[in-house]
């Protein structure tokens, strides 16, 4: 046997089990899983040296800010960024400037990123007040998103149940993936009411609270029941959503759900030490709520954990509870955190690469595989990294999480064969290409 790449003395996190071995690589597949005494012969050789070698991570819910605010991210530092945190396929969030609401500005947004990205992406399209239209017309995109509630990037919601059952009907009939923000505006709007006058950044907690979550949820479950569509809820942050989403999953509704580092990592108990930085939506919860999330991850109610990098400029953070936007960057850190919590390597690659390639129809993504795209990243479990600036590929340049010593980091991703990222480098850029 030859291959164009034969990945060597590695320990392969597969589907069901964890191997000694070696991958051999062909035109940017994985064309044989062998044997450490398997003879064979390659163009090239990568000696993996006993670390882990996972597949790549399949990002679902990120945002490159392109167009028109580049000057927070833009696609060649976005997906460096998630190159060096082992991402090598990320879908895309399309509330831009101009949103992603009609078929013109999806092809539009295709061409303006074309020769930009690091690794594979695909973009969501978004659901608006006046697009249905659109929708009745929309092929090849893996989903639509609809934001139920807007903040400070995000003027483009809908929080009209109607329309989201016409919405949703049409989806359902075309098999896309309705993909939700969930928190009910009306509910938002009364509480920030009543808290504008406070300072602190707790408030803005307080202001979009388990409720919010729970009211929305509750009307996405009832209209995806309805109309059978698939309905995908973006970063879970309650017990409250997690209780409604496990008893509909029960009950048959089509639901698959996510959650985000934030929430698992962060609670309202940080506000006030990471001030704006804590700022995020939805927003940070309590630590019930926290450990109901990571209680979900493991009996499988929660599907699947996306970063919801959501970078800002810090001079955009640097501002104070009610003007400061939500948000924060985070895929670089996603799977260091996940390492260094002890998770183990079989269910990061079943949350993080395997459920999300399946939940939006990724064709040969997410796992290490024959025939699946020779998408890998190679994980140091004992290397340690400090977050510091410096060493942040994101545009925005900050970090909710800097000061923190990670054990277990990425020390090389490839996509389709081909090292993008290296020990703190970018090795091949701009080979992204678009997968839908």
């Amino acid at each position: 046997m030859k291959f164009d790449l034969l990945i060597k003395n590695g320990r392969l996190v597969l589907v069901d089990e964890i191997i000694h071995g070696a991958i051999g690589i062909t035109k940017g597949k994985i064309s044989a899983l062998l044997t450490d005494d398997t003879e064979a012969t390659a163009k090239e050789y990568l000696d993996a040296q006993n670390n882990y070698i996972l597949p790549g991570l399949v990002d679902v819910n990120i945002h490159m800010r392109v167009p028109g605010q580049e000057h927070k991210e833009d696609f060649f530092t976005g997906t460096s960024a998630a190159a060096a945190g082992g991402v090598t396929t990320i879908l895309d969030m399309p509330n831009t400037n101009p949103p992603i609401t009609t078929i013109d500005r999806l092809h539009e947004k295709k061409e303006l990123v074309k020769g930009m990205a690091v690794i594979d992406y695909a973009f969501h399209f978004q659901g608006s007040m006046n697009n249905l239209e659109q929708l009745k017309k929309l092929e090849s995109v893996p989903s639509v998103k609809f934001f139920m509630a807007g903040h400070e990037t995000t003027p483009t919601t809908v929080n009209d149940i109607g329309l989201l059952y016409k919405a949703f009907s049409i989806l359902s009939a075309k098999k896309i993936v309705a993909t939700v923000h969930a928190e009910n505006q009306s509910l938002i709007n009364a509480l920030m009411e009543r808290y504008k006058d406070r300072t602190d950044f707790k408030a803005y907690s307080d202001a979009r609270n388990s409720a919010v979550c729970e009211t929305a949820v509750s009307e996405i479950i009832c209209i995806a029941r309805e109309t059978k569509c698939h309905a995908h809820i973006c970063h879970v942050s309650t017990a409250r959503e997690v209780k409604a989403i496990k008893r509909a999953k029960e009950d048959g509704v089509k639901i698959t759900c996510e959650a985000v580092p934030y929430h698992l990592f962060l609670t309202q108990n940080d506000c006030e030490r990471l001030g704006s930085f804590s700022k995020v939506s939805p927003a940070l919860k309590t630590l019930n709520d926290q450990e109901s999330l990571w209680a979900a991850l493991k009996d499988g109610t929660i599907d699947c954990i996306t970063s919801e990098h959501t970078p800002h400029t810090l001079e955009e953070k640097n501002n104070s509870v009610w003007k400061a936007p939500a948000g924060c960057p985070g895929v670089q850190e996603m799977l260091p955190l996940l390492v260094d919590k002890g998770m183990l390597l079989s269910d990061i690659a079943k949350l993080c690469s395997e459920n999300p390639a399946k939940i939006f129809g990724l064709k040969n993504k997410g796992k290490i595989q024959v025939g699946y795209d020779a998408d890998l990243v190679i994980l140091d479990p004992e290397q340690k990294w400090t977050v510091k600036r410096k060493d942040l590929f994101s545009k925005c340049g900050w970090s909710s999480y800097e000061g923190l010593t990670l054990k277990g980091i990425p020390i090389k991703t490839l996509v389709r064969g081909n090292i993008v990222y290296e020990k703190g480098k970018i090795m091949t850029p701009n080979i992204g290409e678009w997968i839908y």
